[in-house]
């Protein structure tokens, strides 16, 4: 099991950094007009992130129900 301060780290990276550099990428790519699979890459890490958050959501939920009946 992660500690929490990875865990932390790791949801903003998903929550955060993935989305914010997928749009980076693309708006660069219009400015700039470069030869690469920029919109295949920003899906990728479109898709990378949606992966991301719904298993760390899912575990989230998971850990909060067994922690919750560990208290009673």
């Amino acid at each position: 099991m992660l500690g929490h301060g990875t865990y932390e780290i790791l949801r903003w990276v998903v929550a955060v950094v993935l989305p914010a550099l997928s749009i980076l990428l693309i708006s660069l790519n219009d400015i700039w007009q470069w030869n690469a699979p920029v919109n295949e890459i920003a899906l990728t890490l479109d898709a990378l992130g949606l992966f991301l958050g719904s298993v760390f959501g899912l575990s989230k939920v998971v850990n909060d129900k067994k922690a919750k009946k560990t208290k009673k």
